[in-house]
């Protein structure tokens, strides 16, 4: 890493420490090795994507949650904050999240397949009222511009990979609306031919399963 590069993922340290500890409600620091990272191989993308797969896996409601990760001898340190408080459910949820990663990390680069289905299981039901309000979003969007080209597009791909439209699996509804997106992206559609809202309503309900599995393949490398 450069000087300048080092320089500025302090200054980014700096930054969200600071944001950290102007909430009102902070975690216990979680500590536990992601893959083999340190100060020299640290991206500050990577850093970027992996704290906004993890705010948006402890967002259980209309919580907004600071995430602060700091690498520290070959060991990743997260600090977490919320706008709410801590509940019970919530320190138990992160600690059953930390218990996948530790097993999905130890078994690697091998896929565990029972840890890594409990994993998906557990964010999305301790993230199922917002994903149903964004989903809920989605669903308003489809019925009121019905007839625009691309709200077709998209229910003609969701049928053509759930085949049921009735289908109430916020797994698989979060991963159709996370391939559609990135389908999307690959096309390099003008997004203003789009109705307003729509694709990012499909990109927020299908952050959930892009999030859980960008936090499975870092602990995969």
């Amino acid at each position: 890493m450069s000087p300048e590069e080092l320089k500025k993922l302090k200054k980014r340290e700096k930054e969200r420490e600071k944001e950290l500890y102007s909430k009102e409600c902070v975690a216990q620091s979680i500590n536990f090795v992601v893959s083999e990272a340190s100060d020299e191989v640290t991206d500050l993308n990577v850093l970027d994507r992996f704290s906004c797969y993890l705010a948006t896996i402890l967002a259980r409601d209309k919580e907004v949650v600071a995430v602060w990760l700091k690498i520290v001898q070959g060991r990743c340190e997260i600090y977490l904050s919320k706008n709410f408080d801590w509940l019970d459910k919530d320190v138990e949820y992160i600690d059953n999240i930390t218990k996948y990663l530790k097993n999905i990390s130890k078994n690697a680069p091998e896929i565990s397949e029972d840890t890594e289905s409990d994993f998906f299981g557990d964010v999305v039901s301790y993230c199922s009222t917002k994903l149903k309000s964004r989903l809920d979003k989605l669903k308003n969007d489809i019925e009121i511009c019905a007839g625009n080209k691309y709200v077709k597009s998209f229910r003609d791909f969701f049928s053509a990979k759930v085949g049921d439209t009735n289908n109430t699996s916020l797994i698989l509804i979060s991963l159709v609306c996370n391939k559609y997106y990135k389908q999307v992206e690959d096309e390099s559609e003008d997004e203003s031919d789009f109705p307003p809202k729509f694709l990012g309503h499909i990109k927020k309900v299908g952050s959930y399963i892009e999030s859980i599995k960008g936090i499975i393949a870092c602990y995969h490398k």
